[in-house]
């Protein structure tokens, strides 16, 4: 049986989550050819109640019932990174999803972050409008103010942009945007981002 003390300090640094560092201690760079990291982490989040909601290329989400929130673990994809920071920047809009918290850092290559629970994308209404009509002309305005902040935004990182259902979820009747860039590294530069790491806001962390 655990001392008080020994259960404090396994609270504290739960061995899973040392498993888990210790297994994707090989990772020091983006890399979608290798996924294997997803797979050593279903051990650490079955002990605490979370089973996996869903996984991509750098992410892997997980659930529990007792909580209001789905907690995303990824790797350091510089793209979301800059997302989270716009996300954090425009708490009010009602297409970017609620975050808790602060983005954690389990290793230099390997995040995580608490976000609300939300519903499979269905439709999207007036944003999926704008959002076409924008993207067949540039200058189209939207009428709503929160959707024309998000094109300003998308303007700035369009190369980047990988909008799809996919990376729309649903908060009720209101679309909400996961998700919306992705990071090419090329086939010469393998593990490059496509931006800069070191630009990111550090206040997101």
């Amino acid at each position: 049986m655990l001392s008080f003390k020994a259960h404090l300090q396994e609270l504290s640094k739960p061995k899973e989550i040392g498993d888990f560092k210790k297994a994707v201690s090989k990772f020091n760079t983006v890399d979608v050819r290798d996924q294997s990291w997803s797979m050593t982490l279903p051990a650490a989040m079955k002990k605490y109640g979370f089973s996996l909601l869903g996984s991509g290329k750098y992410a892997s989400v997980y659930g529990n019932p007792k909580y209001d929130y789905v907690l995303k673990v990824f790797m350091k994809d510089s793209a979301y990174l800059k997302w989270i920071e716009f996300v954090q920047k425009n708490k009010g809009n009602p297409y970017v999803p609620k975050v808790k918290g602060k983005v954690v850092k389990i290793t230099p290559t390997f995040y995580a972050i608490r976000l609300e629970k939300l519903s499979k994308f269905t439709s999207g209404g007036q944003f999926m409008k704008d959002f076409s009509a924008w993207q067949k002309d540039n200058s189209f305005k939207s009428s709503d103010q929160n959707i024309q902040d998000i094109l300003d935004y998308f303007g700035k990182h369009k190369k980047l942009l990988d909008l799809h259902g996919e990376n729309m979820m649903m908060r009720g009747n209101q679309l909400v945007i996961i998700d919306p860039f992705y990071n090419w590294f090329g086939k010469y530069n393998p593990g490059k981002y496509t931006i800069d790491p070191d630009d990111i806001n550090p206040e997101i962390f």
